[in-house]
């Protein structure tokens, strides 16, 4: 398995991670944004969401660590590559001890997603965004799109791609811009800016904000 997109999470009580490799393409050929697309529902029956026809979407080992249990699924796209992973029963907190203030936080793109709903009474949103640290040690620049609670960060402590689900848990339904696909002379924040624009966010962002809770 190819990964090309990966998720992050901010300084948590639970990491999860994934590499990134295989670069980002943009043909300008129809994306399959047009007509109507697949659904998939996961094996537990709790939630939902579309993709596009030639996307795959296949179950993997669960990342849950709530005692009620919960699922992990990948979507790749044609070439196998990772687009986003969906986890369930994540039990998760957002840890700092020590905010960078100095952060530099951009949102290029945020959708509300009121159909999504949280036992815990949160509201949920898609967001695509990115956060550039004040110095190198506190690591290299990261831009994400995900479906996260609304939490009130802003990048100071990373970004928390995270929403609440169940009273106990919640869930990260998320994928990482690559910056493979940057052409010379453009920084990896530039590249983040330009793939708002293209048919593959457009695509990604489609399929995240039809994420919902099959209750």
């Amino acid at each position: 398995m190819r990964y090309r997109n990966t998720t992050l999470a901010a300084a948590t009580l639970l990491v999860l991670s994934m590499s990134s490799c295989a670069p980002s393409t943009d043909t300008g050929e129809p994306s399959g944004a047009a007509g109507t697309w697949p659904s998939y529902t996961l094996p537990d029956g709790s939630l939902s969401f579309e993709h596009r026809p030639d996307w795959t979407v296949e179950e993997v080992q669960s990342l849950a660590n709530d005692p009620a249990g919960g699922v992990s699924v990948q979507v790749n796209d044609a070439g196998g590559d990772l687009i986003a992973q969906l986890d369930t029963g994540i039990i998760t907190g957002l840890v700092c001890d020590d905010p960078d203030e100095a952060a530099q936080y951009v949102e290029y793109d945020s959708e509300p997603m009121p159909e999504l709903d949280s036992a815990q009474g949160t509201d949920q949103r898609f967001v695509y965004r990115s956060v550039a640290f004040s110095t190198p040690e506190r690591g290299e620049p990261v831009a994400t799109y995900a479906v996260i609670s609304e939490l009130g960060d802003r990048g100071q402590c990373g970004l928390f791609d995270f929403f609440t689900f169940t009273e106990s848990s919640g869930g990260r339904f998320a994928g990482r811009y690559s910056g493979e696909d940057t052409v010379p002379g453009q920084s990896y924040l530039d590249g983040a800016a330009a793939y708002e624009d293209s048919a593959e966010f457009r695509d990604v962002k489609r399929m995240l904000v039809s994420l919902r809770d099959k209750d």
